[in-house]
């Protein structure tokens, strides 16, 4: 699975290193939206695994930095699993095959600390527990002030840390591997066309998404 430079020229975009190319073709089946899933599986996991990085390269203070990398390394990692309307998600069972059984338990603890902590607040991480202030009683009054004690639990630890790394380098070995092994695919079957056949396809074209596209999902747009 390799990257491409792509420039923009007055005709379009133009997709660096290919000299003898003359069209980029659009592919269009099951296993073309597969391969394009694998892709968007791979740019999540890579953004998960830059901010694991770059929490190493900020300071402890302030604290929102380093916190902010963690929540959204968890985030962008678990968006390859679940559920989507707009493309098939990885199961855990399938990627995590072969390791180790805590490696299941670590992907369990990171779905829950998302589901029920980071992104909903359901469980027992997050807490605000209100209370009165009571004087000795030498006032004309007794409640000096109504408070509420608030405590979040930190997750940011060397372990947890480490085991997200290890599920996101995982994933993304995975999700390459698969990724090449249907770009062979396709080309298998791309290569039992004629040259005239595939010169008469459509052009792999992009458009740029509007404001009104912003609650839709991109299928809608065929």
């Amino acid at each position: 699975m390799e990257n491409f430079e792509i420039s923009q020229r007055e005709s379009g975009f133009h997709i660096e290193g290919f000299p003898d190319a003359v069209k980029v073709i659009k592919i269009d089946s099951p296993d073309a939206i597969r391969l394009s899933d694998l892709a968007l599986h791979k740019a999540d996991l890579e953004f998960a695994d830059q901010c694991l990085e770059a929490i190493n390269t900020v300071p402890e203070e302030p604290y929102v930095l380093r916190e902010s990398l963690w929540r959204s390394s968890i985030v962008h990692f678990l968006k390859c699993f679940g559920k989507s309307n707009a493309r098939s998600q990885l199961r855990p069972g399938e990627v995590l095959q072969g390791e180790p059984p805590q490696a299941i338990e670590a992907f369990g603890y990171f779905l829950s600390l998302r589901d029920k902590h980071l992104v909903h607040d359901d469980n027992s991480y997050s807490q605000s527990n209100p209370g009165a202030v009571l004087n000795d009683g030498s006032k004309d009054y007794k409640v000096e002030k109504i408070i509420c004690f608030s405590a979040s639990s930190v997750t940011l630890e060397q372990e947890n840390y480490g085991n997200l790394k290890l599920l996101i380098a995982r994933s993304l070995s995975w999700v390459i591997q698969e990724f090449d092994q249907l770009c062979d695919k396709l080309t298998e079957t791309l290569e039992k066309e004629t040259y005239a056949m595939l010169v008469a396809r459509a052009d792999l074209t992009y458009a740029v998404p509007t404001l009104e596209e912003l609650n839709k999902n991109r299928h809608s747009r065929k």
